[in-house]
């Protein structure tokens, strides 16, 4: 099978999951490539529709065991028997039904799964599990999993062989945490507007920096993550709720994780 383009497509609000696809992508090689930022509501609205000897790999961050509930009922994407590679991102717990979710959707979508994987990266609500990952280690495993694919890929002259990958349906029940990230510093904000910019559901006001509707909030935490002067964060009547909640994770999920490739 010859492979003339890849497309990396990504959610990915803190930026973990981009660079993964990217180091994904690298290993494979390719002289035609092109980034899709599904974090970006213009990117969402459009469909991206690729071919049979085009390759995709697709990455989401896991939240609650599930990719982000932005895509439960599809993915922006129409396939023609296109290679498909899902990709899911967990913050050291595990990643439960994300991996053979994020696989569904993007067969209904007209694509044929060449393999996946799943790979740790520091936690989106609590950077003490999985600090620093991923690290070089795990860069390392990424690439050899881009070339390994292309491997794969290279070896086919028929259909694509059925891959099966961890998860259960009914997929586990997502069940948000309810502590949106607000502005807890008026006067420390910079305005710099980042945090507007970041949020992938857009409920940031431009002007007043305020969480609209705080119900679609998706705690990806990526409008925390960019503030460069750290005035974002949960309410502080529930602050300490919240941290003890994450502190309780965290104390569960202390042994380290590898990725998992599916080939």
């Amino acid at each position: 099978m010859e492979i003339k383009r890849v497309h990396i497509a990504y959610f990915s609000p803190t930026g973990t999951t981009k660079r993964t696809l990217r180091a994904v992508a690298e290993g494979f090689g390719c002289s035609e490539l092109s980034e899709t930022d599904w974090g970006d509501p213009k990117s969402r609205a459009a469909i991206l529709k690729t071919g049979p000897d085009e390759l995709v790999i697709a990455g989401m961050p896991v939240y609650y065991g599930r990719i982000p509930s932005l895509f439960h009922e599809g993915l922006p994407l129409r396939g023609e028997g296109t290679p498909f590679v899902p990709v899911a991102v967990y913050g050291n717990r595990h990643y439960d039904d994300a991996v053979l979710e994020l696989k569904t959707l993007g067969e209904a979508a007209g694509c044929v799964t060449l393999g996946a994987a799943a790979f740790v990266a520091q936690h989106c609500l609590n950077p003490d599990m999985g600090r620093g990952r991923p690290d070089a280690s795990d860069l390392a495993v990424m690439k050899r999993f881009g070339s390994a694919l292309r491997a794969k890929a290279d070896g086919l002259a028929g259909s694509m062989p059925p891959l099966s990958v961890p998860g259960a349906v009914p997929y586990k029940e997502y069940k948000p945490t309810p502590f949106a990230p607000e502005l807890l510093d008026a006067e420390t904000c910079i305005r710099c507007g980042l945090c507007a910019r970041t949020c992938p559901v857009r409920i940031i006001d431009s002007e007043t920096y305020a969480v609209t509707e705080p119900e679609r909030c998706l705690f990806c935490f990526g409008c925390v993550r960019i503030c460069p002067v750290a005035v974002r964060g949960p309410r502080p009547e529930v602050a300490p709720v919240f941290a003890a909640q994450m502190a309780g994770l965290a104390a569960r999920c202390t042994e380290r994780r590898e990725p998992e490739l599916f080939l």
